[in-house]
């Protein structure tokens, strides 16, 4: 009879061709016992919350912002961040209400000189940051955060050059620190910048196609076993999996409902909002990778929500957060 240490499971892929990159994924290592890789993540977007919390954005640079199609992603608020299905343009405009159709986002990375950058941010965001807070063609988020702390709260008598500019800023810093978020570590890039100087344009490009597109592109980077970072617009991935794996998901001991605290003339919040809530980790794991493997591999097929957004919850939500579903 033969030793049980002749027999090996092989993990695969049986046709080599199909997973060229499967040596260097991280999966491999995880297979081969290297259970304890952690990808750190990198996001630029603490600050940010803390800002409007402590400042609340005043409501007439609200509406320049629900006008741009980034509403929803201040709306959803701030998520701890601790998946053959898979994230859709569907999900980013149900959970973020992000426009998924209309012109591509294309940054702008041609080199500026400091003196170009210092102007295109007096009469974009209305300040001139130092030589200092610039690296190439990127600003430092502490004087950015600075600058927003140092005029917190809009004038009565604003003019709307002044809100664009207000609006202007919030919307960098989500745009930079959020949905496009990178690991160059204290930095936003300015190459979106110049696509928020025509507030009314602003609303014109699918914002959710670029934020879904930029995701997968660095997921695939991110799961080599080299990598020990991560960024991106990963609330949107926590959230998708908080949607569809309930092996996964915290219970929500009281809601706030976010969706329903708004100013007057301002749209309810998105699906992921319904997250900001009061939540129990008391029968959910935190933060233990081998749990959440394990629970992951054994799990069945009632423990997936295959089709979380029916008609009557599309319904319920405000029209940005559905206006693609035809595309």
């Amino acid at each position: 009879m033969a030793n049980d240490s002749e027999y090996k499971l092989d993990p695969g892929p049986l046709e080599s061709n199909v997973l060229t990159g499967q040596l260097t994924h991280r999966s491999q290592d995880i297979w081969e016992g290297n259970v304890n890789m952690i990808l750190n993540t990198r996001r630029e977007d603490g600050n940010f919350w803390k800002l409007i919390e402590k400042y609340p954005i005043h409501p007439r640079v609200l509406k320049v912002m629900r006008l741009s199609g980034l509403y929803g992603v201040y709306k959803s608020n701030w998520p701890a961040i601790d998946c053959e299905a898979t994230i859709t343009l569907q999900d980013v405009e149900v959970l973020y209400g992000l426009p998924v159709n209309g012109d591509p986002v294309l940054g702008n990375e041609m080199i500026r000189t400091i003196e170009d950058w210092q102007n295109i941010c007096q009469r974009f965001l209305g300040f001139v940051p130092s030589r200092e807070d610039f690296k190439t063609n990127s600003i430092k988020v502490t004087a950015f955060n600075s600058h927003m702390l140092s005029q917190p709260h809009l004038l009565n008598m604003a003019t709307q050059d002044m809100v664009n500019q207000k609006a202007r800023c919030y919307m960098f810093w989500m745009i930079a620190g959020m949905m496009m978020a990178d690991t160059s570590g204290g930095y936003l890039k300015l190459m979106y910048l110049s696509m928020l100087e025509d507030v009314d344009k602003i609303g014109s490009y699918s914002w959710g196609s670029a934020t879904l597109a930029y995701l997968y592109h660095f997921l695939c980077k991110d799961s080599q076993s080299t990598q020990n970072e991560i960024a991106r617009f990963l609330p949107l991935l926590q959230i998708w999996a908080w949607e569809r794996v309930t092996v996964l998901r915290p219970q929500i001991v009281a809601h706030r409902d976010a969706r329903t605290i708004c100013h007057v003339g301002l749209p309810r919040g998105p699906h992921a909002t319904r997250w900001f809530a009061h939540l129990s980790w008391t029968n959910t794991t935190k933060r233990v990778f081998k749990v959440y493997r394990d629970a992951l591999d054994s799990m069945i097929e009632d423990q997936f929500i295959w089709e979380p957004y029916f008609d009557d919850l599309i319904e319920s939500l405000s029209l940005y957060c559905h206006a693609g579903r035809d595309i």
